[in-house]
């Protein structure tokens, strides 16, 4: 009986971790696009909106220091930028120091 208890918890451990995963993304990607939201309209106040485009997003894990600061995960990919023109396709890149710390630098090129 104990047996096939541990068993079951552990499949359901299993099946719940893509969703975790997906969500602890999903939250990282928020955070390079609310800090790109404060330092693009620092920048340049016609700025409006800068959404990651989240079909292409690649993920690193890095887990290492760039100079003082811990970066867990480097996201990079296309977005959109929109400021008082048309939206511009670019790429980004954001460093994420983890959960529950936020992104911690994000910086975009043109396409």
């Amino acid at each position: 009986m104990g047996v096939k208890l541990a068993a079951a918890a552990a499949l359901c451990a299993l099946a719940a971790a893509p969703a975790l995963a997906q969500k602890s993304t999903e939250d990282g990607l928020r955070d390079c696009e609310k800090l790109a939201a404060v330092k693009f309209k620092a920048e340049n106040l016609a700025f409006k909106k800068f959404t990651i485009t989240r079909a292409d997003v690649e993920e690193d894990k890095f887990a290492d220091k760039v100079g003082s600061q811990f970066v867990s995960t480097v996201y990079h990919g296309n977005a959109v930028l929109q400021d008082s023109g048309a939206p511009q396709d670019v790429r980004f890149i954001c460093l994420h120091a983890g959960l529950g710390k936020g992104a911690v630098f994000v910086y975009t090129l043109p396409r």
